[in-house]
């Protein structure tokens, strides 16, 4: 077929598959390939005819070309043969003639060939004429049928013949015929010089010029044919290699063009339009075919000359245009001088025509069965170029609203690559600045569009034949393509629609979008430039830009696609009032949200604005299933989506749809989320054979976000949420998410962080008193979590370790004063790969204080539906209602303890276990798992069974111990499922910890302590062995403050040790002198600081916990240096309390069978070798012999001992040892009151001697007294000394009494010695704190209540005995004793040491004036070091609560469980006896914290009171100590009342001359002064001493030495 625009005549261009051509050949050139060869290319037809065309030269004869020859000037026409007269050669030698008879045919060639040689030399030589007749006799050597040797010799002849000056024209013209009489023999070069020597190259061909269009047109075939041949066979000669010299089959091809160029540029008219047409046909061809560059440049070179001096005939001028742009993209070698020719063309009068035609080329596409392909490419490379001049420089406009439909028709077709090209130009256009506004003035807007979309569309590879259905017809002319085109003022034209839908199906392509993005995409710039525009177009220009961007947002960089969704959002295309909202939300998430290299913030921002904007509107005001619709286009994403924080908003939606969603909505989103959950699943080693595998490493190989973590994390963590959302509101819901948070939990094949965040809020699980689940706020890890490092202050020298002190660091958790607070944790230490290879350090998964615990705050109300136990007559449940089965749970926690892999798993349960467990209400149905979690930790902790932490932590085994025997203290509270053997293990278990691990002492010590309230009867059994054991680890400065508390308590129980003997008591008081022994050996000459200070910092394990408290910077408190230094003193004196205490648990008649053991005990060799005693020691003999044969209470002063009848009373003190003994007597009878003060007591007794009467013949004593006064009652008989020296005869002239002078300083100074009681007050603080009262904001609210829960009113019941205050003789603390301003009664305690008085707010008078209320309670309160806190707000304690200077220690009580005011009301136990509560001391920040409740214990109601009070009794002496720290001293009542009397001793009497010597510390030791050990008499004397208690004080023994008398 012709190609449109041909006529008839004209052949068709060659086929594209003839792969020899130039073009094939320059790109096989480029990539250094070969291409395959399809058969050679027909050669084009010699009968090359057209309407009025000449013959062929083929068959154009000699004969014809002389009878067709103009006539000479005779007019006649010479004949072949004819050689007679005038027609005969002439002018040459005589020899001529017979040469010319030698080339008759007749003759042999030899003889002929001779003949030649010599005519061309005459001819050389001689002025020869008519050489016609010489040709017409040898004109048959170049016959067709002579071979090619005769062929030369004619052509010899011939070249001679046309060399001969002045030819005729008839010469010329048979020469010219002759010439071409062999059109197909090898020597075209000989021809090709005849015939240009004939026309003097083309310059005249007056005789010639018939002939002259014939051989250019036959010859230009043949020409090229050969040449190609002569090539080819050169490179097989040559193995393949291309010949890059030109043969002489080139050169002929050369001079054939530059012949053909010279006759049309100097006989233009020599060609008629069909030769032109012919001509221009065949140099296409030679173009389309040939490898030459040089053929091809003679061609343009030709073409150029054509449109010069000639014409462009209008039926080629299509295809001329086509090859030479084609040339002019392919060759850029010739593209300057293409592009010259091209310019002259389009500068022609023809130039308008041209640009149509090659708009019509764009029309006809790119058809792979012939070259258009390459026409197509070229002629919109041609036309950009064109476009850009816009009219400049003499070139023609080419319209844009045709350009545009062209390339749109052009595009009806795929075709290869073709999409490239009008992009290019589209990108060009766009490039420039006139170029743009032409563009938005004068193109089809739809069309444009319309183009980039197909384009965009085929370069992914879909796309389609049909994706243009407009038609366009082939034959339109550009006037009528531009009269067809149409501006349509709104969206894409109908017609094309449904090709936009199929494009927009798969357009985007996330693997592929930054690629195109980042490579410079044509179609990515063109889209960016029309962005660019885009604030100049009409609204509907930008709407519809819009739409396409939109349709391929993979070609669009981030601020574009910014920009699209938010004209989007604002033209409101995504809401339901938009019909077609639904596809533009598709396209959203199908071409931007599923493009995984677009920013995470843009991808976040898509899903939050779907599904905050769009999904909200849309489930408001749509059908059911629009919103399904719309929330499946998120959903569906979960399954394949890899960022985490996208994860995570879709997560979040995912949440929101289900919290909403109908039951079944609710599986088919939750089977979404589970089904993407086990894609994250991983694979972990089997530990089938070892019951203790290796720990596999926390880290993993999927995306991890530094703050959401895992993708498996935050669907946990979504979990979590709907738990959290479902608990109080729907059973069902809750079922489900509680059985997928225990399988996420105790599945190892989930990453650590995910299986974390399912035991955060497992462990957070809680209940209330009533069963109802709730869900806890705050962790209670905190102070059990430093013990493993997982603390900020803990952890905070972890860097040095890093740098080097890892080796002293681990030294110092090995010695005996390690303590948790003073561990590290290496937690960016390398973990240990799946592999066993070392992986890249990573920091630890959980941490105090970490992230908030949990995505959503809970909420404080008890869940409705879910309980954790329900009484089993209510069974069966309906579905509304829930038991959690918490014993699923438990047993899923056993199982970890048993055999965790994870160690961040692993150590979070040994955390958070205990806390949980101390919510008994929670676990009300598990009895059988209790038992068999305590039954586990006793039997793993008893053969060491239990895992070892991994290497890179730098823990211990015993760090692990610390937590187990933690969560086994908790698990005492439960003992009343257990059998009593069971009980027994639970005690025998922590007496093993005594000295099993380094860490592990303190902690049993102080669950035994809870043991001894809990279970008497077990700790009684092995009480003994308990204390032996302890006297084996006394020494160490971590665990003896704690032993000799924990002694103190148990003195305070006699019935724990009712079964003692004297051996049993004497290892009590062993203990208690090994430590002083210790000590004492530890001071050297001086003090005892050093090697206690170090104790000290052993003392706080792990710090006070701050679950209790909302203030943010407790835990991390430093502890000053002034507290390690008053510690020691404070143990030391805790020593001597023991001892004081459980003397006077000894029986009554045990008691004088200790004091001289013990008394020789409390001496001990100085450092100059003399025995001495401490001030303590002498308070404690004093005690001893005061109580040791007497059970008796405190004696009291009888005011009227004497009748006014007994006579004057007379009174005298005598300081008398180390007491006052004053004696008042009545001078006539004797009746005397004795007051004998000393240290530890004031003793009052009333004695009357017996006076017998005077014997009639009894004489006066006194000398000259009248013998009658001597018998009447008024006489003046006894006196105080008299019944003194009854008692005490002065026979130690060496120690005499000390009588006072009875003067006013004396009896001062016996007034000041009384104020000072002889036992040791405290005040105490007793707070109720209601249902919803925490913080500073509550403490006017809290301190105004005046009555508090039943439980509240039971403890204070037991706490103390409520005593009168009007008039009150004890020390009430400040409170008013005389109008009761401070209310009428309160709660007193005391026993022989101590006397506690409690401030209770509850039973203050709350006045008119709530500010005089207020000031006046706390008044009292914040003086308190130490308050009781009874905690029913349901709420964590806030220590700030009462701002206060003072308030040092806080003892917090609060519920197991919480309550209502109602539940309370409708408890069976409204007086919380068998209830459990937690009990947890807290400590103002840089106190010490030493107390056995600085980590929560829990114990039962009826064990409470006594708790409370010896914790409160401990921190009430310490706090006393501490207020002083910085300077000063704080002594007990008893060593100031011996001080008091050694002050009268020094003052009215000689220095004492004994040897004992009283330094009141070790740490404080002066000089000393010799003494002997006191002999038995001495020991049960009137003497008194002064001892330091615990209780009584806590400060260390003054500096200065006393004397003993």
């Amino acid at each position: 077929m012709p190609s449109p625009g041909s006529g008839p005549g004209i052949p068709e261009r060659p086929d594209d598959a003839r792969r020899s051509s130039i073009f094939n050949a320059f790109s096989r050139r480029i990539t250094g390939s070969r291409t395959k060869s399809p058969n050679p290319p027909p050669a084009l037809s010699a009968n090359v005819t057209s309407p009025g065309a000449r013959r062929s030269i083929l068959g154009f004869s000699f004969t014809d070309a002389i009878q067709s020859a103009p006539a000479g000037p005779g007019g006649d026409v010479v004949q072949p043969g004819d050689l007679t007269g005038s027609k005969a050669p002439s002018g040459g030698p005589q020899e001529l003639d017979t040469l010319v008879s030698q080339l008759h045919a007749s003759r042999p060639l030899p003889l002929r060939t001779a003949a030649v040689t010599k005519i061309v030399k005459i001819l050389q030589e001689y002025p020869v004429k008519n050489v016609m007749g010489l040709w017409i006799q040898g004109h048959d050597l170049l016959s067709e049928e002579q071979p090619p040797e005769t062929a030369e010799v004619g052509y010899k002849l011939l070249r001679s013949c046309v060399g001969v000056p002045d030819l005729e024209a008839i010469e010329r013209s048979s020469f010219f015929a002759a010439a071409c009489m062999r059109p197909h023999d090898k020597r075209l070069d000989l021809r090709l010089d005849i015939i240009s020597t004939l026309t003097d190259g083309g310059r005249t061909l007056d005789a010639c010029k018939s002939l002259v269009v014939p051989f250019i047109l036959n010859t230009l075939e043949i020409c090229f044919e050969q040449s190609r041949e002569a090539r080819s066979n050169a490179s097989k000669s040559q193995n393949g290699k291309s010949v890059s010299q030109p043969g002489k089959e080139g050169e002929n091809m050369a001079k054939l063009f530059r012949y053909t160029v010279d006759v049309c540029k100097f006989n233009s008219t020599v060609f008629a339009d069909e030769d032109l047409e012919t001509l221009l046909m065949k140099t296409m061809s030679i173009c389309e075919q040939t490898t030459q560059h040089v053929d091809i440049a003679n061609a343009i070179r030709l073409f150029d000359t054509i449109i010069t001096y000639v014409h462009i005939p209008s039926r080629v001028l299509k295809p001329c245009l086509e090859v030479l742009c084609s040339i002019h993209r392919q060759v850029p070698e010739l593209q300057e001088q293409t592009w010259n020719t091209l310019n002259n063309l389009f500068k022609s009068h023809v130039g308008q025509a041209a640009v149509s035609a090659l708009l019509h080329t764009l029309m006809d596409g790119a058809n792979r069965t012939t070259h258009q392909s390459s026409y197509y490419r070229g002629s919109i490379q041609v036309l950009q170029l064109i476009l850009l001049e816009d009219g400049h420089n003499g070139l023609p406009k080419v319209p844009m609203s045709v350009l545009f439909h062209a390339l749109r028709a052009s595009l009806k077709e795929n075709r290869e690559s073709q999409e490239d090209f009008v992009i290019g130009l589209l990108a060009a256009v766009l490039a420039e600045e006139n170029t743009r506004g032409l563009l938005l003035k004068e193109a089809n807007f739809n069309d444009l569009l319309d183009v980039i979309r197909i384009c965009a569309g085929r370069k992914e590879g879909k796309g389609s034949a049909g994706e243009v259905s407009a038609s366009v017809g082939d034959t339109a002319s550009a006037l009528d393509m531009a009269a067809s085109v149409t501006s349509n003022a709104g969206y894409p034209e109908t017609e094309t629609e449904n090709d936009h839908t199929a494009d927009a199906t798969h357009i985007a392509q996330p693997q592929t979008g930054n690629l195109y993005r980042t490579s410079g995409d044509d179609i990515t710039k063109v889209l960016q430039g029309l962005h660019a525009l885009s604030g100049e177009m009409e609204h509907f220009q930008k709407a519809a830009l819009m739409e396409l961007l939109m349709q391929l947002p993979q070609r669009l960089d981030d601020a574009t696609v910014e920009d699209v969704i938010k004209f989007y959002d604002e033209q409101r295309y995504f809401h339901p009032s938009n019909e077609d909202w639904l596809e533009a939300c598709r396209c959203l998430v199908g071409g931007i949200l599923n493009d995984t290299s677009r920013p995470r913030a843009l991808r976040i921002w898509i899903v939050q604005m779907l599904s905050t904007k769009v999904y909200t509107i849309v489930e408001s005001i749509c059908p059911d299933d629009a919103a399904l619709q719309c929330a499946t286009l998120l959903l569906n994403n979960l399954e394949t989506e890899q960022d985490v924080g996208v994860m995570h908003e879709l997560v979040d939606f995912a949440v929101d749809v289900i919290d909403h969603a109908s039951e079944t909505g609710f599986s088919d989103t939750m089977n979404l989320l589970r089904r993407r959950l086990d894609l994250e699943k991983v694979e972990v080693p089997s530990a089938a054979n070892n019951s203790h595998p290796p720990w596999i490493s926390s880290a993993t190989a999927a995306p991890v976000d530094d703050n959401l973590g895992t993708i498996c994390n935050v669907i946990a963590t979504a979990f979590v949420r709907l738990f959290i959302r479902c608990v109080g509101k729907s059973a069902r819901k809750t079922r489900y998410l509680y059985e997928i948070l225990r399988h996420i939990a105790g599945c190892d094949n989930y990453d650590s962080d995910a299986r974390l965040t399912a035991l955060k809020l497992l462990f957070r699980l809680r209940a209330e008193s009533n069963h109802a689940i709730t869900v806890s706020s705050s962790s209670e890890g905190e102070s059990i979590a430093s013990v493993l490092c997982r603390t900020a202050d803990t952890a905070s020298m972890s860097e040095r370790a890093d740098e080097g002190e890892e080796g002293s660091w681990r030294e110092q958790r090995s010695g005996p004063t390690s303590s948790p607070n003073t561990s590290l944790n290496r937690q960016a230490a390398r973990q240990t790969s799946l592999a066993g290879r070392v992986a890249k350090p990573i920091p630890p998964l959980w941490m105090y204080p970490g992230p908030k615990g949990l995505p959503e705050e809970p909420s404080p109300t008890p869940s409705r539906v879910v309980f954790s136990h329900i009484d089993a007559e209510k069974y069966p449940l309906s579905e509304d209602v829930l038991d959690m089965e918490v014993t699923l749970w438990l047993e899923l926690v056993i199982s970890l303890l048993q055999k965790a892999m994870d160690w961040e798993i692993y150590s979070y349960v040994l955390v958070h276990l205990g806390p949980q467990l101390s919510n008994q209400a929670l676990v009300r149905s598990c009895v059988a798992q209790l038992r068999m979690l305590r039954s586990v930790i006793c039997e793993q902790i008893r053969n060491s069974s239990f895992h070892e932490p991994p290497a890179h932590t730098l823990l211990k085994k015993d760090d692990v111990a610390v937590c187990l025997f933690h969560i086994l203290t908790v698990l005492i509270s439960y003992h009343d499922y257990y059998e009593k053997s069971e009980e027994d293990d639970v005690v025998k278990t922590f007496f093993h910890g005594l000295n099993s691990w380094d860490r592990t002492p303190i902690p049993c010590i102080h669950a035994l302590t809870v043991c001894c309230q809990e279970t008497p009867l077990s700790v009684s059994k092995s009480l003994d062995s308990i204390i032996q054991k302890m006297s084996m680890i006394i020494t160490k400065p971590s665990t003896a403050i704690h032993i000799l508390e924990f002694l103190t308590f148990v003195a305070r129980m006699p019935e724990l040790y009712k079964n003692f003997r004297e051996a049993e008591f004497k290892r009590v008081f062993g203990v208690s002198l090994s430590y002083l022994s210790h000590v004492r050996s530890q001071q050297g000459s001086s003090a005892i600081a050093a090697p206690s200070q170090g104790g000290h910092r052993s003392l706080r394990h792990g710090g006070a916990s701050r679950d209790f408290t909302s203030s943010p910077d407790r835990s991390g408190a430093s502890k000053s240096r002034a507290a390690a230094d008053d510690l020691p003193q404070y143990v030391y004196a805790l020593a001597y309390h023991v001892i004081t205490f459980w003397f006077i648990a000894l029986r009554m008649e045990d008691r004088p069978k200790q004091i001289p053991w013990l008394t020789r005990n409390l001496f001990y060799t100085d450092s100059a070798g003399k025995q001495v005693m401490e001030e303590q020691g002498h308070v404690i003999i004093d005690m001893m012999n005061n109580l040791a044969y007497s059970d008796g209470g405190e004696t009291i002063r009888d005011p009227s001992f004497a009748k006014p009848d007994d006579g004057e009373v007379w009174s005298k003190t005598w300081i008398l040892g180390h007491s006052l003994v004053t004696i008042e007597t009545a001078s006539k009878t004797g009746v005397s009151l004795i007051t004998i003060r000393r240290p530890c007591a004031t003793r009052y007794m009333c004695t009357r001697p017996l006076l017998a009467p005077l014997p009639r013949h009894q004489v006066p004593f006194a000398i000259g007294q009248d013998s009658s006064n001597f018998h009447s009652s008024n006489d003046v008989t006894i006196l105080p000394d008299d019944i003194f020296q009854t008692y005490y005869a002065p026979l130690n002239l060496a120690d005499p009494p000390i009588p006072l002078p009875d003067d006013q300083m004396a009896r001062r100074s016996i007034e000041m010695f009384d104020r000072n009681a002889s036992v040791d007050c405290h005040k105490v603080g007793v707070i109720y704190i209601a249902e919803g009262q925490m913080g500073q904001a509550c403490e006017r609210a809290i301190l105004a209540n005046t009555i508090g829960s039943a439980a509240y009113t039971s403890f204070l019941d037991d706490l103390g005995t409520l005593m009168p205050l009007k008039g009150a003789q004890f020390n009430t603390g400040g409170l008013d004793r005389s109008d009761n301003m401070d209310g009428e009664y309160t709660y007193c305690w005391r026993d022989r040491v101590i006397e506690l008085v409690f401030h209770i707010p509850t039973m203050m008078p709350n006045g008119d004036d709530s500010d005089m209320t207020y000031a006046n309670k706390k008044r009292h309160i914040g003086n308190d070091f130490v308050n009781i806190i009874f905690n029913d707000s349901g709420l964590p304690y806030d220590f700030d609560t009462f701002p206060s200077q003072f308030n040092y220690v806080a003892i917090v009580i609060s519920p197991e469980s919480r309550a209502s005011f109602v539940d309370r009301r409708l408890d069976n136990d409204p007086d919380g006896k068998n209830r459990y509560y937690k009990v947890q001391v807290m400590s103002q920040p840089g106190f010490p914290e030493i107390s056995p409740a600085v980590e929560p214990k829990i114990l039962c109601g009826k064990h409470l009171a006594a708790y409370c009070r010896l914790l409160a009794i401990n921190a009430s002496v310490f706090s006393q100590v501490w207020k002083v720290r910085d300077g000063g001293e704080s002594i007990s009542s008893w060593r100031n009342r011996l001080r008091e009397i050694k002050r009268l001793r020094e003052r009215y009497g000689a220095t004492d001359q004994a040897t004992l010597s009283s330094p009141s510390s070790p740490a404080q030791d002066a000089g000393h002064m010799t003494m002997s050990p006191p002999s038995r008499e001495n020991n049960q004397s009137a003497q008194s001493f002064k001892r330091t208690s615990v209780a009584t004080f806590s400060s260390s023994v003054t500096g200065q030495s006393h004397d003993a008398t």
